[in-house]
C-alpha cells in the first residue's frame, strides 16, 4: 500500500479500512514531489511523476519477490464489505491475467462478455476499453518486470499507462476486470476522510503532438489485433462497487 510519509492521517484511515476487512498489508514509502522531482517528463506534473515513481518502487519489490501475483493499492483506497474474503485466496485469478483491476472510477467501460467466477459473486472480465485510475490492481510477477522494463521513459500518467489501450504499456497485457469492483478511490464515492497527497495535483489539458497521435492510434490498432477473438463485449455505464454501494451497472 504506497503512503507518503507525511502523510499519516492517511495512514490511519488506510490501517482501519485494511483493519475492517481483516486483511494485512506492507506499506511502501511513496515518492513525495515536495522534496523534489529527479526529472521531468512532459506533459506529466511532478505529483504524477512521483506517483509513477511509487507505484515502480512496487513493481521492482513485486519483480524482485517470491510471489506470482500481489495487489496494490494506494492509501485512499475504500474496500467492498466483503473484500478481504476475495483478497485473501489467490486461486481465483486467471492463469492468463497480467493485471487485475479491482477497482471502478465510476466511469463507463467496455468489457468482454464472457464472467469467469470468483467467489462471493465477484467474476473476472475481461477489460476491453479503457478504465482508468491506479487505486487497487492485481499485477503478476511477469507484468511487473516488464511494465519496469518498458516504462524507464514516462509517456503518461501511470492509470493511463496501466489502463489505457492507446498505451503499448496496457495493450501487450492481458487485463481483467472485477466485477463488482473490490475498491474504490474515497473521493470517488464521497467517502469522508482525508485526501490522499499520492495524485493531489489536477492534470493539464495538453494538445497531443502529431507523432504522438499517431503512436496511439497504432497502439490502439495493436491492442484491437491482439484482442480481436473477443466479438462480444458489452458496454458497461458504471462498474458499481460490491457490498457498499449500488451503482447501476
Amino acid at each position: 500500500m504506497i503512503n507518503l510519509d507525511r502523510s499519516v492521517d492517511r495512514l490511519a484511515s488506510a490501517r482501519a479500512e485494511f483493519s475492517r476487512i481483516g486483511i494485512d498489508f506492507e506499506r511502501v514509502a511513496g515518492i513525495d514531489a515536495m522534496n523534489g522531482v529527479p526529472f521531468t517528463a512532459p506533459p506529466l506534473t511532478e505529483t504524477e511523476i512521483c506517483c509513477f515513481l511509487s507505484h515502480r518502487r512496487c513493481w521492482k519489490t513485486i519483480a524482485d519477490g517470491p510471489d506470482e501475483h500481489v495487489a496494490v493499492f494506494e492509501d485512499d483506497v475504500v474496500f467492498s464489505q466483503d473484500a478481504g474474503s476475495v483478497l485473501a485466496d489467490d486461486s481465483w485469478i486467471p492463469p492468463n491475467a497480467d493485471i487485475i483491476k479491482l477497482e471502478t472510477f465510476l466511469s463507463r467501460v467496455r468489457l468482454g462478455s464472457r464472467h469467469i467466477p470468483v467467489k462471493n459473486g465477484y467474476s473476472a472480465r475481461r477489460l476491453l476499453g479503457q478504465h482508468l485510475g491506479s487505486c487497487g490492481y492485481v499485477i503478476s510477477k511477469s507484468a511487473a518486470y516488464g511494465l519496469l522494463r518498458n516504462t524507464e521513459r514516462f509517456r503518461a500518467a501511470v492509470d493511463v499507462a496501466l489502463f489505457s489501450p492507446n498505451q503499448m504499456t496496457a495493450a501487450r497485457n492481458t487485463i481483467y476486470q472485477l466485477m463488482p469492483a473490490l475498491c474504490a478511490q474515497a473521493a470517488v464515492v464521497g467517502t469522508d476522510g482525508p485526501l490522499s497527497l499520492i495524485q493531489l495535483a489536477p492534470r493539464p489539458h495538453v494538445d497531443k503532438r502529431m507523432a504522438d497521435r499517431i503512436h496511439s492510434e497504432a497502439t490502439r490498432i495493436f491492442w484491437y489485433l491482439r484482442n480481436r477473438k473477443f466479438l462480444w463485449t458489452e458496454k458497461v455505464d458504471a462498474v458499481r462497487l460490491g457490498g457498499l454501494h449500488d451503482c447501476a451497472k
